[in-house]
């Protein structure tokens, strides 16, 4: 059976501020490191042999990978991809910023909408081109798959691989330095097998 490892990046000093990240290429905090380093060890014994390991480019989530893949001696691989979703405006703006910018939009957004912005990249956009990613990785990797991304595109990559309704919330996101396995049986459909293990 097919497995792939979704994770997410470790903790950032934005991600204490409550600031959306998105397409900006901040840095693991020191607690974001040692999270990392407690992913890896829920991660060492739930792997298979010959894990491939693929990242984001941005820091955050590179370094997570490099911390998690030192374990087995595995080289990390990026693909751009595998990048948080751009928020457009508000990159970098904390839930009180977001809300004095536009209340009426931000109140969708907390309702699992989504907003109406120029240069905020939609859930269709970004499940597509994770969903394609994970699926090219799939073919190369000679044992289990682990993708080391961010909150956002870690979700929408579950659910448009599961085939869910993508309006809502219906699936949480992944913590920090938090990870979820989906499973493809032979001629079967993607099963969501554990979500959002947290780090040890």
């Amino acid at each position: 059976m097919t497995r792939v490892f979704i994770a997410r990046h470790g903790q950032t000093d934005w991600n204490v501020e409550g600031r959306l990240q998105g397409s900006s290429n901040t840095a693991l905090n020191d607690t974001g490191r040692q999270q990392a380093l407690g992913a890896a060890k829920t991660l060492g014994p739930a792997v298979r042999d010959g894990v491939l390991v693929v990242t984001s480019p941005l820091d955050r989530a590179h370094e997570t990978a490099r911390i998690i893949a030192a374990q087995w001696g595995s080289e990390v691989h990026t693909d751009e991809r595998f990048v948080e979703r751009d928020y457009g405006p508000w990159e970098g703006l904390s839930a009180d910023e977001r809300e004095k910018y536009d209340p009426l939009q931000h109140k969708a957004y907390r309702n699992g909408l989504e907003p109406e912005y120029e240069g905020y990249e939609n859930h269709a956009s970004v499940g597509a081109r994770m969903v394609a990613g994970i699926l090219d990785w799939v073919e190369r990797a000679p044992g289990d798959l682990l993708v080391v991304t961010h909150g956002s595109a870690s979700r929408m990559a579950i659910m448009h691989l599961l085939e869910l309704p993508v309006s809502g919330r219906r699936i949480g996101n992944l913590g920090n330095a938090s990870w979820s396995r989906l499973g493809l049986p032979e001629g079967g459909g993607w099963s969501l097998d554990c979500h959002n293990i947290g780090a040890e």
